[in-house]
């Protein structure tokens, strides 16, 4: 692989990371399509480039990472004083994505290896164009912000995270939407989205992926480089989003989404 092949695919991961497209979907694309990777190295570009961007937004947010979840280890009893906090929040959304993404994954794997994604897209699309409509009329004061999120705000972002399980569904689309249907602003649906990312990304990829061996199939020096490429364009695409985001209004924010789903959903792509 050449440096002009890391550095596409590092730009590439970084931007559909945090869009409702499919991140895995397009690398793998990329990869083999257009690059002709081997199928068996697959899991391993994958594995790298997502460890980037997760690496990025965990550099970008450290301060308020050691600052909301450190207070938990540092006093985790009793845990109900948590529960209204964006801690609360993470580990509840990261139990419903369980909840939702265990028993597809089970579906996936026992009855049907082959789940069609673009319905789910059109639907989801669908729902946030109709978001984009009703909230037109809304207020801007009535918008919440990061300071507002408890652990109910991780039932129904969770769940629909847990979607992305199923093959071509975008993470951070189904985390964004829920956020966005819980009634966030733009710049909070983004921000809690990226923070939420990062252990679902350890748990669900990183982790679960490395244990099937996914990390051994290429040269570390070609995986070092691929997280290399995909962590500094996430880093820098975070700030782009958040600054976009910060202007944003969340009607325009649900309209963007929905339309992008739609349109992936119907030319069959995720």
């Amino acid at each position: 692989m050449d440096i002009i092949q890391v550095i596409i695919l590092g730009l590439v991961q970084a931007i559909t990371e945090w869009l409702p497209l499919s991140s895995k979907t397009m690398d793998t694309i990329l990869y083999r399509n257009v690059f002709g990777g081997s199928a068996t190295s697959v899991v391993s570009v994958l594995l790298f480039l997502h460890l980037g961007t997760m690496l990025a937004a965990t550099l970008y947010f450290r301060k308020e990472i050691i600052a909301s979840w450190g207070k938990f280890f540092r006093s985790p009893l009793p845990y109900d004083k948590h529960k209204n906090t964006e801690f609360g929040f993470v580990v509840t959304a990261l139990f419903f994505t369980g909840v939702v993404g265990v028993p597809i994954l089970l579906i996936e794997k026992l009855f049907l290896p082959t789940l069609d994604a673009s319905a789910l897209m059109i639907l989801m699309g669908a729902g946030l164009v109709v978001t984009g409509f009703l909230l037109t009329s809304q207020a801007k004061n009535r918008w919440r912000t990061t300071e507002s999120v408890t652990w109910k705000d991780g039932i129904l972002t969770g769940a629909l995270q847990g979607l992305s399980t199923i093959p071509g569904v975008s993470r951070a689309g189904t985390s964004t939407t829920g956020l966005i249907w819980r009634g966030f602003d733009s710049e909070s649906a983004f921000h809690l989205a990226f923070i939420l990312s990062i252990p679902t990304v350890f748990i669900a990829e990183v982790v679960l992926w490395a244990a099937q061996g996914g990390i051994s199939a290429i040269p570390i020096s070609e995986g070092i480089a691929l997280a290399v490429s995909s962590f500094v364009f996430g880093y820098l695409t975070i700030r782009v989003l958040l600054r976009v985001a910060h202007k944003m209004n969340i009607a325009w924010l649900a309209f963007a989404f929905g339309i992008m789903m739609l349109v992936f959903g119907l030319i069959g792509i995720g």
